[in-house]
């Protein structure tokens, strides 16, 4: 059985940018600050690139290349839309050797996906069909899997109910 979970539903809305000519020492330290693994390089409104830390750690410390963030950045973007499924983002993940795919609506930045979101996730769909079939529902549908993140936790279950204006899961209500 096939789980179906969107990109749209688990990606990082809030992307963190830098410009072409900021520092790498700078996106570094944002980097650390933010607890994140990459930045988006933005120029004329539009993605340039990314710099990760695996850029920074083999281009410039590694390399001893460049000062500035364009100087270093991943220019070869893998784009995909939200529409797309979890599944699918991670086989473009594993084919391409890349660990952060960048989520666009028609021409514009809606967020990012890492491999860390998709692991994140996907413990928790097999735990749901696990315990569904331990209980004797052998056959299932989609909708069976419907789930939602704890905005307490941020883990996703199937027990989430709304308390207060805030979705919580059975573990933090």
């Amino acid at each position: 059985m096939k789980l179906t979970v969107r990109i749209g539903e688990i990606m990082k809305k809030e992307v963190r940018t830098v410009g072409l000519d900021e520092s790498i020492e700078n996106a570094a330290r944002i980097m650390k600050e933010e607890k994140i693994g990459s930045v988006v390089v933005t120029g004329d409104k539009n993605v340039k690139g990314i710099v990760t830390t695996s850029d920074i750690v083999y281009k410039h410390v590694a390399d001893k290349r460049g000062t500035k963030v364009s100087e270093i950045m991943t220019t070869d973007i893998v784009r995909v839309s939200p529409d797309k499924t979890i599944e699918e983002a991670a086989r473009i993940m594993v084919e391409k050797g890349i660990e952060k795919l960048l989520v666009f609506e028609m021409d514009r930045l809606a967020g990012i996906i890492t491999n860390n979101d998709i692991l994140r996730i996907e413990p928790a769909l097999v735990e749901i069909m696990l315990e569904r079939l331990k209980f004797g529902k052998r056959e299932m549908k989609e909708e069976d899997f419907e789930f939602l993140e704890c905005e307490t936790c941020g883990n996703f279950a199937d027990d989430v109910e709304e308390v207060g204006g805030v979705y919580l899961c059975s573990e933090c209500r």
